[in-house]
Protein backbone atom coordinates (compact mmCIF):
# COMPACT_ATOMS: atom_id res chain seq x y z
CA UNK A 1 0.00 0.00 0.00
CA UNK A 2 2.79 2.78 1.17
CA UNK A 3 4.84 1.93 -2.65
CA UNK A 4 1.25 2.13 -4.20
CA UNK A 5 0.26 5.29 -2.48
CA UNK A 6 4.15 6.82 -3.40
CA UNK A 7 3.90 5.64 -7.08
CA UNK A 8 0.49 7.30 -7.39
CA UNK A 9 1.68 10.34 -5.82
CA UNK A 10 4.51 10.26 -8.15
CA UNK A 11 2.45 9.85 -11.16
CA UNK A 12 0.09 12.64 -10.27
CA UNK A 13 3.19 15.17 -9.48
CA UNK A 14 4.79 14.19 -12.78
CA UNK A 15 1.92 14.48 -15.43
CA UNK A 16 3.78 17.14 -16.83
CA UNK A 17 7.26 16.07 -17.35
CA UNK A 18 8.33 13.69 -20.08
CA UNK A 19 8.50 10.56 -17.39
CA UNK A 20 5.14 10.63 -16.63
CA UNK A 21 4.76 7.91 -19.09
CA UNK A 22 6.67 5.45 -17.08
CA UNK A 23 4.78 6.83 -13.73
CA UNK A 24 1.18 6.17 -15.91
CA UNK A 25 3.00 2.60 -16.49
CA UNK A 26 4.13 1.46 -12.65
CA UNK A 27 0.37 2.81 -11.45
CA UNK A 28 -1.45 0.60 -14.58
CA UNK A 29 0.67 -2.50 -13.36
CA UNK A 30 -0.04 -1.85 -9.74
CA UNK A 31 -3.64 -1.21 -9.97
CA UNK A 32 -3.85 -4.25 -12.48
CA UNK A 33 -2.57 -6.68 -10.42
CA UNK A 34 -4.79 -5.01 -7.35
CA UNK A 35 -7.45 -5.73 -9.27
CA UNK A 36 -7.02 -9.46 -10.33
CA UNK A 37 -5.90 -10.30 -6.76
CA UNK A 38 -9.11 -9.08 -5.67
CA UNK A 39 -10.95 -10.71 -8.05
CA UNK A 40 -8.99 -14.14 -8.05
CA UNK A 41 -8.90 -14.19 -3.93
CA UNK A 42 -12.79 -12.73 -3.23
CA UNK A 43 -12.66 -16.42 -1.25
CA UNK A 44 -9.93 -16.15 1.03
CA UNK A 45 -10.60 -12.55 2.40
CA UNK A 46 -7.07 -11.25 2.26
CA UNK A 47 -4.75 -8.73 0.20
CA UNK A 48 -1.90 -8.46 -1.38
CA UNK A 49 0.04 -6.88 1.69
CA UNK A 50 -0.84 -9.84 3.50
CA UNK A 51 -0.67 -12.67 1.27
CA UNK A 52 3.43 -11.09 1.64
CA UNK A 53 2.88 -10.81 5.52
CA UNK A 54 1.69 -14.36 4.96
CA UNK A 55 4.44 -15.82 2.84
CA UNK A 56 7.10 -14.07 5.24
CA UNK A 57 6.04 -17.25 7.63
CA UNK A 58 5.39 -19.62 4.81
CA UNK A 59 8.63 -19.58 3.86
CA UNK A 60 10.61 -18.75 6.74
CA UNK A 61 8.35 -20.68 9.77
CA UNK A 62 9.17 -19.46 12.95
CA UNK A 63 10.46 -15.59 12.00
CA UNK A 64 9.81 -13.14 14.64
CA UNK A 65 7.14 -9.73 13.93
CA UNK A 66 10.63 -7.44 13.86
CA UNK A 67 12.39 -9.83 11.18
CA UNK A 68 8.82 -9.13 8.64
CA UNK A 69 8.30 -5.65 9.33
CA UNK A 70 12.12 -5.44 8.61
CA UNK A 71 11.87 -7.62 5.54
CA UNK A 72 8.98 -5.55 4.41
CA UNK A 73 9.54 -2.09 5.09
CA UNK A 74 6.69 -1.47 7.42
CA UNK A 75 6.57 -0.54 11.57
CA UNK A 76 6.30 -3.17 13.90
CA UNK A 77 2.89 -2.00 15.16
CA UNK A 78 1.98 -2.28 11.37
CA UNK A 79 3.41 -5.99 11.49
CA UNK A 80 0.74 -6.09 14.99
CA UNK A 81 -2.19 -4.98 13.93
CA UNK A 82 -1.86 -7.21 10.40
CA UNK A 83 -1.34 -10.20 12.58
CA UNK A 84 -4.05 -9.70 14.83
CA UNK A 85 -6.35 -9.61 11.78
CA UNK A 86 -4.64 -12.91 10.47
CA UNK A 87 -4.80 -14.44 13.66
CA UNK A 88 -8.91 -13.74 13.90
CA UNK A 89 -8.85 -15.29 10.53
CA UNK A 90 -7.22 -18.38 11.88
CA UNK A 91 -4.36 -17.77 9.55
CA UNK A 92 -1.19 -17.36 11.49
CA UNK A 93 -0.47 -18.46 15.15
CA UNK A 94 2.77 -17.38 17.77
CA UNK A 95 4.88 -19.20 20.15
CA UNK A 96 7.51 -17.76 22.66
CA UNK A 97 11.31 -18.69 21.48
CA UNK A 98 12.59 -21.27 23.57
CA UNK A 99 15.72 -19.44 23.87
CA UNK A 100 14.91 -15.88 24.28
CA UNK A 101 11.09 -15.13 26.00
CA UNK A 102 11.06 -12.19 24.94
CA UNK A 103 10.60 -13.18 21.28
CA UNK A 104 7.82 -14.52 19.63
CA UNK A 105 7.53 -16.52 16.52
CA UNK A 106 4.69 -16.79 14.39
CA UNK A 107 3.59 -19.97 12.27
CA UNK A 108 0.73 -20.51 9.75
CA UNK A 109 -2.06 -22.69 10.48
CA UNK A 110 -2.90 -25.25 8.26
CA UNK A 111 -5.52 -22.99 6.49
CA UNK A 112 -3.30 -20.45 6.48
CA UNK A 113 -1.06 -22.41 4.67
CA UNK A 114 -3.30 -23.39 2.47
CA UNK A 115 -4.58 -19.76 1.89
CA UNK A 116 -0.80 -18.92 0.90
CA UNK A 117 -0.75 -21.49 -1.16
CA UNK A 118 -3.74 -20.28 -3.35
CA UNK A 119 -2.01 -17.14 -3.21
CA UNK A 120 0.70 -18.66 -4.94
CA UNK A 121 -1.39 -19.82 -7.82
CA UNK A 122 -2.60 -16.52 -8.28
CA UNK A 123 0.56 -15.29 -8.66
CA UNK A 124 1.23 -17.84 -11.00
CA UNK A 125 -1.90 -16.95 -13.36
CA UNK A 126 -1.15 -13.63 -13.36
CA UNK A 127 2.47 -14.03 -14.37
CA UNK A 128 1.12 -16.21 -17.02
CA UNK A 129 -1.31 -14.16 -18.57
CA UNK A 130 0.91 -11.08 -18.11
CA UNK A 131 3.72 -12.73 -19.89
CA UNK A 132 1.88 -14.90 -22.26
CA UNK A 133 3.49 -13.06 -25.47
CA UNK A 134 7.10 -13.32 -24.17
CA UNK A 135 10.03 -16.09 -24.49
CA UNK A 136 11.82 -17.17 -21.40
CA UNK A 137 14.86 -15.07 -22.67
CA UNK A 138 12.87 -11.69 -22.75
CA UNK A 139 11.06 -12.82 -19.24
CA UNK A 140 14.35 -13.11 -17.89
CA UNK A 141 15.79 -10.11 -18.83
CA UNK A 142 12.55 -8.45 -17.84
CA UNK A 143 12.62 -10.05 -14.43
CA UNK A 144 16.66 -9.00 -13.90
CA UNK A 145 15.15 -4.95 -14.81
CA UNK A 146 12.60 -5.63 -12.63
CA UNK A 147 14.38 -6.73 -9.58
CA UNK A 148 16.70 -3.89 -10.16
CA UNK A 149 14.20 -1.12 -10.35
CA UNK A 150 12.01 -2.96 -7.44
CA UNK A 151 15.34 -2.30 -5.14
CA UNK A 152 16.01 0.65 -6.45
CA UNK A 153 12.23 2.16 -5.22
CA UNK A 154 12.83 -0.16 -1.78
CA UNK A 155 15.46 2.29 -1.25
CA UNK A 156 13.57 5.40 -1.67
CA UNK A 157 11.24 3.86 1.19
CA UNK A 158 14.09 2.92 3.38
CA UNK A 159 15.89 6.57 2.78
Amino acid sequence: KKLCDTLCSMWQKSTKTLNSKIAKLWYNITKGFGEFFKERSADLEINPAEAMFLSKIYYNDGISQREIAHSLIVSEANITKTFKKLEGKELVYKTVDEDNNARRNLHLTEKGEKTFERCIEIFGEFDIITFEDYDSEEKERMEEQLKEISDKALNIIKK
